[in-house]
């Protein structure tokens, strides 16, 4: 009897050594030796079901949140963040840390991205907003005045985000995310005190880069749903110049610049920005199988870095974007 029982115990080893290997760590190890990042991320997804452990499978959430958000497929990312915040654990071994309220904000972060402020703000009014973590709070008001000027639809609209974010440059509470609020309000306003204050003030940071034009706002993100007043630090425009007659005594123009212009319309509509040229070429077949006319154009940017970015031309009546989301295909248009 001693006997079989070793025998059975002997067989069940390999079985009980298997469900102890299968944690996040190692299940993203095994995703990221994939070729590309869909492959990876069809990984994980194939493997969540087996993992039972809480923490191990809000691990794994949030790590495919992340990959989806570097392929800018932000609604999947946005959905698998919720995934992991909504999951009550403690952070899985040989994991980034991150808590709950993190989670939601990347959650934020990706519905905006995606252009859905609505969402944005559901996902503000959860239990998130009784953060006591300050960097937390900060996030949340400067989200929400994202959100608030994601659904703008007209310059009005822009009016009341615009004054909230005035504000919020000069609190000490919000030092966390200063340079964000100066670039947000240089971007919508057009006013260049705004630009200047943050290359003074943040010189090494990314959004001062933007500014001077050393960086490229990345055309994805939920910038392109923002309204924008076209300006340039170093070179104004014969319409920026005109706009500067409405400029206070101490050179900062006044209220009546805060405008926007929404006449603009897409040329084309962006579906994808890929490193990789033989994934650009994969989503541009998958485009062709629904009847899009889809098409590459490489941008090589100023780090030596060429990106392979997925078009398709804005048709006549500009319903383009409507038509690939209806065929299930995230785009985000290009203006000219």
């Amino acid at each position: 009897m001693k006997n079989l029982i070793a025998l059975v115990l002997f067989f069940m080893l390999p079985l009980s050594f298997f469900a102890q290997e299968l944690t996040a760590k190692k299940i993203t190890e095994t995703a990221v030796a994939k070729e590309n990042p869909q492959e990876a991320a069809e990984y994980i997804k194939s493997q969540l079901a087996a993992v039972s452990v809480p923490a191990e499978k809000r691990a794994l959430y949030a790590f495919l949140g992340s990959l989806f958000e570097s392929m800018a497929l932000y609604d999947e990312a946005k959905n698998s963040y919720a995934a992991a915040a909504g999951i009550a654990a403690g952070d899985a071994a040989g994991m980034p840390k991150k808590s709950s309220e993190m989670l939601v904000i990347d959650a934020v972060r990706c519905a905006l991205s995606a252009g859905d402020g609505d969402v944005a703000l559901q996902f503000l009014n959860s239990a998130v907003r009784n953060s006591k973590d300050e960097s937390i709070q900060a996030q949340i008001k400067l989200y929400e005045q994202w959100a608030a000027l994601c659904n703008a639809e007209n310059a009005d609209d822009i009016a009341e985000p615009v004054s909230m974010l005035k504000a919020y440059a000069d609190i000490p509470s919000m030092k966390s995310v200063n340079p964000s609020v100066l670039l947000t309000l240089w971007y919508v306003t057009g006013e260049a005190d705004f630009g200047n204050r943050l290359v003074k003030k943040y010189p090494e940071s990314a959004e001062a880069g933007i500014v001077t034009g050393k960086v490229q706002v990345m055309p994805s993100p939920f910038w392109y749903f923002v309204p924008r007043r076209k300006i340039s630090l170093t070179q104004p425009s014969a319409e920026e110049k005109t706009v500067s007659a409405t400029e206070n005594g101490d050179g900062t123009q006044g209220e009546a610049a805060v405008k926007a212009d929404f006449s603009e319309n897409p040329v084309k509509q962006q579906l994808g920005l890929f490193r990789d040229k033989s994934n650009a070429e994969e989503f541009v077949r998958r485009l062709n199988e629904k009847n899009f006319k889809g098409y590459i154009q490489e941008e090589t940017r100023s780090s030596g870095t060429t990106y392979y970015i997925v078009l398709v031309d804005e048709n006549e009546d500009g319903s383009m974007g409507l038509k690939l989301k209806s065929a299930g295909f995230e785009c985000y248009p290009v203006f000219q």
